[in-house]
């Protein structure tokens, strides 16, 4: 279908607000797309902390884009302006983020519904802390980026090129971005980040959503990335979209049901340039990788967790200086926090992660492009190796325990992480849930955070 031929689409009334960031179907509101384990709900069910958004001050942001728009005032730092792709190369070049790690949606879950369609999707891009959405003819680029202190913040940036003497303001965004950015289904009720999978008609509009909240690394493969393209191999519900409107359908657990078993058919077909599907000529490239999306879905939950947690903390330490015989008691005696960290150490540890049902094979550089950041032990192991056979990586502990996010945590809750890691990793806790964690991967995991995180060392036989 061409843009000419959007028609009946582009005017159809929509009452659903999505947000700036992540992103696609988020990572589409950004926009994205998930698995059905929202952040609010370990894989186990342990409820999530009672996390309320993070307190906002008046002090600066400490997040990545914050810190580029003071580099940009102070003459440091200026952003040559493309004739068709605007400010995208120049900002994701400043912020270090690779074009590998493009990936696309064309479900309308977003903020910018009237332009993202089947024929015109959003382009995302990220690294470990920022996220840009870009979308083909969109007056303001969308960003998101990680606050080690309070999680996701939000901005647009416009992209008329500003005259010769001045440079692009990067412009805060609010309360837009958080209805949808503070959702307690999908980010777990902090400011966060969420990808979402959808069954979306012909023009884009969602019909239903392939599981409940956000994508996981629990939610199977199969029910992963409706609404989105997806360049590579590895069975996923991706590339398609129904011939029908959703009002035509009655029985939406049925068709989305029968959506998900089609999907099973392309499960090993090799999808190498989405050329054809839409104008590629008005984006970076014509990908949009697999295993990129599949570690930004991993990293949103994440992200989400570890705000989720420094929330709890906080509370804890305020609930401590007020109550007689706080101080290190202070975890054993929040349920709240105890919960945050549950949670947060499960999906860390990929506790009931789903198995991938094939080898997963990306079309891009970008697998390469992430392990160039990889903190390596001394036997050379490092949490960023990709499996891509039965797994998204070779070693089950997420990259983000070396993030300035993780590493900003309260020292209660990191030392209640780390001390709930080592029950686990020495194998002390035998709960059933837990024996998909092997032997050989526990000591691995061990063996390259004991390499790599001194803290873990020091910290992880300290009273919780």
């Amino acid at each position: 279908m061409t843009r000419r031929e959007s028609g009946e689409g582009r005017h159809r009334v929509v009452t659903r607000v999505g947000c700036v960031l992540l992103l696609g179907a988020v990572v589409a509101g950004f926009a994205m797309s998930s698995p059905s384990v929202s952040a609010a709900e370990s894989p186990d069910g342990v409820s999530a902390s009672a996390a309320r958004p993070l307190q906002r001050d008046t002090n600066a942001s400490r997040d990545p884009v914050a810190m580029l728009q003071r580099r940009m005032q102070s003459g440091a730092v200026t952003l040559a302006h493309d004739s068709v792709l605007g400010y995208l190369p120049a900002l994701l070049a400043a912020l270090d983020i690779p074009t590998s790690s493009q990936v696309l949606v064309f479900s309308r879950t977003s903020l910018q519904t009237d332009r993202i369609t089947p024929w015109s999707p959003r382009a995302l891009y990220f690294n470990d802390d920022v996220y840009v959405g870009y979308v083909f003819d969109s007056p303001f680029l969308e960003i998101g980026a990680v606050d080690p202190s309070r999680g996701g913040v939000f901005y647009t940036l416009p992209q008329q090129p500003a005259s010769s003497s001045t440079q692009p303001v990067l412009q805060r965004e609010g309360r837009t971005c958080l209805m949808c950015h503070t959702s307690r289904i999908s980010t777990g009720g902090v400011s966060g980040f969420m990808v979402l999978s959808t069954v979306a008609d012909r023009y884009g509009y969602p019909i239903t959503g392939m599981h409940e909240g956000s994508t996981t690394d629990v939610v199977p493969l199969g029910e992963r990335y409706g609404g989105w393209y997806v360049t590579g191999t590895g069975g996923h519900a991706a590339n398609r979209f129904s011939p029908m409107l959703s009002q035509e359908i009655s029985d939406k657990a049925a068709y989305r049901a029968r959506f998900r078993g089609e999907s099973q058919d392309s499960i090993s077909a090799m999808v190498r340039t989405l050329a054809g599907k839409f104008d590629t000529t008005v984006y970076l490239n014509g990908q949009s990788d697999v295993v990129a999306l599949t570690v930004l879905t991993h990293q949103t939950i994440l992200h989400n967790l570890i705000t989720a947690t420094h929330e709890a903390a906080r509370q804890a330490l305020l609930q401590a200086a007020i109550t007689p015989g706080g101080g290190d008691t202070v975890h054993s005696d929040f349920p709240a926090l105890r919960g945050a960290v549950e949670n947060l150490v499960r999906a860390m540890l990929f506790v009931k992660a789903a198995p991938f049902p094939s080898a997963m094979r990306g079309s891009t550089t970008f697998a390469a492009d992430f392990q160039k950041h990889a903190r390596r032990d001394t036997k050379g192991r490092s949490l960023r190796d990709l499996d891509l056979e039965t797994r998204l990586f070779k070693y089950p502990c997420s990259f983000l325990i070396h993030s300035e996010a993780f590493t900003s945590l309260p020292i209660v809750a990191r030392r209640a992480v780390y001390a709930r890691m080592w029950e686990i990793l020495s194998g002390k806790d035998t709960s059933r849930d837990l024996q998909g964690l092997v032997e050989t991967d526990r000591r691995a995991v061990t063996e390259i955070l004991e390499g790599t995180v001194p803290e873990f060392v020091k910290l992880r036989e300290l009273k919780r």
